[in-house]
């Protein structure tokens, strides 16, 4: 998996350059009015936008909410005054644009990933993964019957994050992708699974989605989420809430014939009580995962 950090330095290096940012307005606008009318409509300036967005690594338009927020913000500096825009006016909006954006990456990066299908394959086959899928299975197994529907794995898939090889559900391509793994698999999404069955389906899912990635690969945007601990700490202050988070994490965690958990599975209680204390899942960020392999 390919990874690159938009930190909005290098943009801003970029635009900054008086030199580089005269020579690329004047031959982008240039290129951009065809009619050689001196202004520039909405439609003129969508090559131009999509192009930013290109040689920035991100998506292409359409293709990730996230990049697309950033297009959309884009056009509307152009098209505020609903006028033309004349050479001077394209200038000033797109440094000031592209200034913005690079800000706004310093505060808040966004990691571009080019993911082909290697990551997740070996996330699948890592023994870390059945762990990982039991406690997907409890999470869905609500009514703790035992049983769930094979459907209930393409929400599963969901918990499968970047780092571990799989584009987010945001990025409306990813459904396709999972629906043709269940096809391959041969799998009724009504079908009622065990936890043992849960966690080969959606393991040959998962690998599924890893071979069609491997010909077709993906281009995500995604921003680097932060956890803090504040809400650890709000957690640890209400006895009641955290009672009955482990509570719950007690009851979704196997249980060996004497009623004791095996320590594991402890990666399943620890999942579980993760939304309530503000962390992610174990196995999503490798800080957690370094934590986790000293217990």
């Amino acid at each position: 998996m390919a990874e690159t950090l938009m930190d909005g330095r290098s943009l801003k290096k970029f635009v900054e350059n008086d030199q580089l940012w005269s020579k690329f307005v004047d031959e982008k606008f240039a290129k951009l009015d065809k009619g050689h009318t001196g202004k520039l409509k909405h439609s003129d300036l969508e090559p131009a936008i999509s192009g930013v967005g290109k040689a920035l690594g991100m998506p292409p338009m359409g293709k990730d909410p996230e990049a697309d927020h950033i297009y959309s913000e884009m056009f509307g500096e152009f098209t505020r005054s609903g006028e033309g825009v004349t050479k001077e006016t394209f200038s000033t909006v797109m440094r000031d644009i592209l200034l913005g954006l690079g800000d706004g990456l310093e505060r808040e990066p966004i990691a571009i990933s080019r993911l082909n299908g290697s990551k997740l394959e070996q996330w699948a086959r890592s023994p870390e993964f059945e762990i990982e899928a039991v406690a997907a299975f409890g999470a869905i197994d609500t009514d703790v019957s035992g049983h769930v529907k094979a459907g209930t794995i393409k929400k599963a898939m969901g918990r499968i994050s970047v780092d571990q090889g799989m584009p987010p559900q945001s990025d409306g391509s990813v459904s396709g992708y999972i629906d043709r793994a269940f096809q391959e698999v041969g799998i009724n999404v009504k079908q009622d699974l065990d936890q043992f069955q849960f966690v080969d389906v959606y393991r040959k899912v998962a690998l599924a989605v890893a071979r069609q990635m491997q010909n077709k690969p993906l281009t995500v945007a995604h921003t680097e989420k932060i956890f803090d601990g504040k809400l650890i700490g709000t957690l640890l202050k209400d006895k009641a809430a955290l009672d009955l988070a482990l509570e719950l994490a007690w009851e979704i965690m196997p249980k060996t014939s004497n009623g004791s958990a095996p320590k594991s599975y402890l990666r399943v209680g620890l999942d579980t009580l993760a939304p309530h204390a503000g962390l992610p899942p174990v196995g999503a960020v490798p800080e957690v995962r370094a934590h986790f392999a000293h217990l």
